[in-house]
């Protein structure tokens, strides 16, 4: 999801939250022609077909990225309980 610009990751938030392409452009003040041209974009830098494989992709992405911030966040307590074990009881 990296490779995707900070307006085409809006778009998939939006897509994500069931909006149609209408609903897009009104939202993000850009023509619907326009998100159709970010959807072609977005689907070729992630290899999907249509809005379901994007969800499903960005769904994927989203927990991967979850679960990364949370092993993160379980090493650094266990460094923290490590650095000071006098808190610990």
């Amino acid at each position: 999801m990296n490779s995707l610009t900070s307006r085409e990751r809006e778009v998939v938030l939006a897509v994500a939250e069931g909006l149609s392409n209408k609903g897009i452009g009104h939202r993000l003040h850009i023509s619907e022609g326009t998100v159709k041209v970010h959807l072609h974009n977005i689907y070729s830098k992630l290899g999907v077909k249509n809005r379901t494989a994007l969800l499903v992709v960005a769904y994927e992405l989203a927990v991967g990225e979850a679960a990364s911030s949370h092993a993160n966040w379980a090493s650094e307590a266990i460094e923290a309980r490590t650095a000071f074990p006098v808190l610990v009881h």
